[in-house]
């Protein structure tokens, strides 16, 4: 089936540079996205610190996989169960406030949490409880900050600023787990989790530059419930939307939940708080270099073959980690199986962002703006996927060991 693109309106912006990797930061030269894409990038490096920082201290509090999985599946459900609405909200109000609100939310839970460490009150149920909530505020903020890219940039920018928005995420899936490890090892969980705090302010202020864009009262009159089943109407029309959609939820829930047991694969591997935050920045050094790729392509037109080769690539790699441990054994290299982990990360990291990349540009490339929000609110289902998938996983994990899953 032949791509179909939709026309909206668009905010004008600078032309697209020459080729190659002249024009990667193309959309960066518009005031509104920059703002926003700073915006992104605080707020990922406080998921980035805090998250490896929550799955370490549920480690550390049970010594369970089982139990570490299923804070991940507390994060997991709510992002499934509630970003239909999320969605929904994102089509009738101005997607800005939304954002901000939902990331208030965040950093509310965050200094809860910070505080029941700092006074030794900490239990392993406030980690559960905070996850919940976390993911709901989750399931509102995603789908605002997804829809909104197509109302801050002309449209022959936007497979540009959708790759530098996930190279925003995965620049801090870098520095951020890596960050973390060494502030868990000098301050503690508490001070990790404060700093995470001061990036979701800052990702406040920085969104709050952004003008009102989107287009409110589209629907008036018209319930919450409507407007969600007429969302999903609209996806079971498009048999395009539908495969992009199956094949994200494929990838999610079988391959990502790795990222949730990788405490478990530092325990393995025999390294301390550092080294599992170094196993987390390969993964981030990797996406860096498939984002910025993927951004240097500009508008280019076999999206499915990529697609594809990335869909592969990230399989086979995955495997390749998850055994690297035996691998380093058979081969002689034991005592560098660690490092033969980092390699095979750094390609798990750039084949996967290269698929996303691409899955989300489809998808954004093929809707109109008067759904979008739904339509990425129902995309974004997915990842609630992936926390989800972490639970089966520490379950198998901890009976038939980490590489199985």
């Amino acid at each position: 089936m032949p791509l179909q693109t939709t026309k909206s309106s668009r905010p004008e912006g600078a032309g697209i540079a020459p080729g190659g990797w002249q024009r990667t930061f193309t959309a960066l030269r518009i005031r509104d996205y920059r703002w926003f894409w700073l915006g992104n990038l605080a707020s990922f490096f406080g998921m980035q610190m805090q998250w490896p920082t929550q799955a370490w201290l549920a480690y550390e509090l049970t010594h369970s996989p089982f139990k570490l999985g299923l804070v991940s599946a507390a994060i997991g459900f709510p992002m499934f169960a509630f970003s239909l609405f999320g969605g929904v909200i994102a089509d009738r109000v101005q997607k800005r406030n939304l954002i901000i609100i939902s990331q208030a939310a965040m950093g509310v839970i965050t200094l809860v949490i910070a505080i029941l460490i700092s006074t030794g009150l900490i239990q392993y149920w406030h980690l559960l409880v905070g996850a919940f909530f976390s993911g709901t505020t989750f399931a509102f903020n995603m789908p605002s900050r997804q829809a909104i890219i197509p109302e801050l940039v002309p449209r022959e920018t936007l497979f540009n600023a959708i790759a530098l928005s996930s190279g925003a995420m995965n620049v801090s899936r870098v520095a951020g787990p890596a960050i973390a490890g060494v502030l868990i090892g000098v301050i503690g969980t508490a001070g990790a989790y404060y700093c995470a705090l001061g990036c979701y302010l800052f990702a406040i202020a920085s969104v709050a530059m952004l003008p009102l864009t989107s287009k409110t009262g589209l629907r008036p009159g018209i319930s919450i419930m409507k407007d969600l089943t007429d969302g999903l109407k609209y996806m079971r029309g498009h048999t395009l939307i539908l495969t992009l959609v199956g094949m994200e939820v494929v990838l999610v829930l079988f391959g990502m939940p790795f990222q949730s047991l990788m405490p478990v694969f530092a325990e393995l591997l025999e390294v301390e708080a550092t080294g599992f935050g170094f196993l987390m920045a390969m993964v981030g050094i990797g996406a860096v270099i498939g984002s910025l790729s993927i951004a240097s392509l500009g508008d280019f037109k076999r999206k499915g073959l990529l697609l594809l080769i990335a869909g592969i690539t990230f399989g086979v790699t995955l495997v390749l980690f998850a055994n690297a441990h035996s691998l380093g054994k058979l081969l002689g290299m034991e005592s560098n199986a660690f490092y033969l982990s980092l390699f095979f990360l750094v390609l798990v990291g750039a084949a996967n962002t290269s698929y996303m990349s691409t899955n989300t540009t489809l998808v954004q490339m093929n809707i109109t703006d008067e759904v979008r929000g739904r339509v990425m609110s129902i995309y974004m289902m997915t990842f609630g996927l992936m926390p989800l998938g972490a639970l089966p996983a520490g379950a198998l994990a901890e009976s038939l060991g980490a590489p199985f899953p």
